[in-house]
């Protein structure tokens, strides 16, 4: 369910999130949080390796394989409506594509936003279900 805050996962407030707003996908999926949580489980389960091939591509300066993990988790976190995190992939995917590699610091950015939005989409996979 949407409200202002963001999206109310069983058990769960609005204040809960505040880097992913999976509302868009749940009215996808016909309302059903079991088919979400099974979703943010398959990120919880995948993302961090894309994320880690993206850190160490980003640090051997390779662009090319900085732009294709970008642009692999990029779509993932647009899912669940990560709009920081998805924004700084897409800059990172561009700038891959222009052969250049994220600074220092649009590194740590990516690694704090991913970290956020890594912790909320796992909340959200072991939410408890209401009946």
């Amino acid at each position: 369910m949407k409200t202002q805050g963001g999206t109310v996962h069983p058990g769960q407030s609005a204040s809960d999130y505040l880097h992913i707003d999976p509302s868009d996908l749940l009215e996808a999926v016909g309302g059903d949080a079991r088919t979400v949580a099974a979703l943010a489980r398959t990120f919880v389960d995948s993302a961090p390796d894309i994320f880690s091939r993206l850190e160490q591509a980003t640090l051997a300066g390779n662009a090319d394989a900085a732009r294709h993990e970008s642009h692999t988790l990029k779509g993932m976190c647009a899912l669940f409506n990560a709009r920081v995190l998805t924004a700084l992939l897409l800059q990172t995917e561009q700038a891959g594509r222009q052969g250049q590699t994220p600074r220092p610091e649009e590194l740590v950015q990516l690694q704090v936003s991913f970290g956020l939005v890594l912790d909320e989409i796992r909340r959200y996979a072991h939410a408890p279900m209401s009946a």
